[in-house]
């Protein structure tokens, strides 16, 4: 097949810019999902072409017709040959959204120090999706488009440890946090430990908030210091908190099927956002040794960096706070949101 003995011969950054995997990511990725996740070869596509136009697919929003004329397949091999990968990435989908110990060197020790029971942060992002007619009052977001509001959380490694996509755009975040607190495969916190969140989030056990009223978004301390102990407590919760914007925003630019909506129907769209989840840890993973990828995930966070200003600080004029109110405030939170924070400025 010419399109993939160009893939396998080519040069490892071919392979990144085509799947977005190096050819030993991609190889590893395809022994995992027939091992794991059931993939089976069918008689005339091999599990490496399968899982080529899947990736092909996720990468480049891709629509069946153009993948048709690259790897001469029929729209049909194509369809049910994309269903078979999704399935196998969905049932290695709980191996790799998790909690893992990760160790931090450098700048980004440095930033989480302070927070030592912190496990990551927490947000949720919309994601553009197609729904009929009827659907998209309920798909309908404040801004007008039509999305799923996806709750994730990330450890301070950029790594996924939970996902929650599905809910409709219209959903506010208190109810999609609430969600995720009660359903069978539930949000664990575990006692003492907690996630760093935004203010629009209540400072209450398991979610460490930022002090409201006080500066907070990285761009407002352009030039300034802080002059007190919340304005420094919210600049270090700031530069932390950036993780889960970072991981978004990579996430999006690795995979364009997430950055417009798709012609798939609404359950397989939530699926493949799910697996695009699971794809970003498997290259977090795979990444430990694989400097290219790194080098990817560079030129991505140096373009994200930019559009997060311009987003934080739109959203710092409009003033957009959600109140989430489903997190129980206690006096022994807030106090030991107030001795941390305290304590940092006593240090400064």
């Amino acid at each position: 097949h010419s399109f993939l003995n160009r893939l396998y011969r080519g040069t490892n950054k071919d392979c990144i810019e085509q799947l977005r995997l190096s050819k030993n990511a991609f190889f590893n990725l395809c022994r995992i999902l027939q091992e794991k996740g059931g993939l089976v070869r069918t008689r005339n596509v091999p599990t490496t072409e399968a899982v080529a136009m899947f990736l092909h697919i996720l990468a480049h929003n891709l629509k069946y017709r153009v993948v048709q004329f690259s790897y001469c397949r029929s729209k049909e091999t194509i369809s049910r040959q994309f269903n078979d990968v999704l399935r196998a990435v969905m049932k290695v989908s709980k191996e790799y959204l998790n909690f893992q110990p990760c160790t931090l060197e450098g700048a980004e020790a440095n930033k989480w120090r302070w927070f030592e029971r912190c496990i990551g942060a927490l947000d949720e992002t919309h994601i553009l999706v197609t729904v009929s007619p009827d659907e998209r009052p309920r798909y309908r977001n404040r801004k007008g488009d039509v999305s799923t509001n996806v709750l994730a959380a990330c450890g301070p490694d950029l790594r996924f440890i939970y996902v929650l996509p599905g809910w409709e755009g219209s959903a506010g975040d208190s109810r999609v946090l609430r969600d995720a607190l009660r359903r069978q495969n539930k949000l664990e916190i575990p006692t003492g430990k907690y996630f760093l969140v935004d203010a629009g989030y209540t400072n209450g056990p398991g979610f460490l908030a930022p002090y409201r009223g006080t500066r907070y978004h990285l761009n407002e301390w352009i030039g300034n210091t802080p002059q007190s102990y919340k304005e420094l407590f919210n600049l270090r919760h700031a530069s932390a908190r950036n993780a889960i914007e970072r991981s978004f925003g990579i996430l999006k630019k690795r995979w364009s099927i997430l950055r417009t909506p798709s012609f798939f129907d609404i359950k397989t769209q939530i699926r493949i956002i799910n697996a695009c989840f699971v794809l970003h840890n498997f290259i977090r993973d795979e990444q430990q040794t694989d400097q290219l990828l790194e080098v990817q995930d560079l030129e991505f966070l140096s373009v994200v960096d930019e559009e997060l200003v311009h987003q934080s600080r739109e959203e710092v004029q409009n003033n957009v706070i959600d109140d989430i109110t489903t997190i129980q405030a206690t006096e022994e939170w807030t106090r030991f949101r107030d001795t941390l924070a305290m304590n940092m400025f006593a240090n400064y």
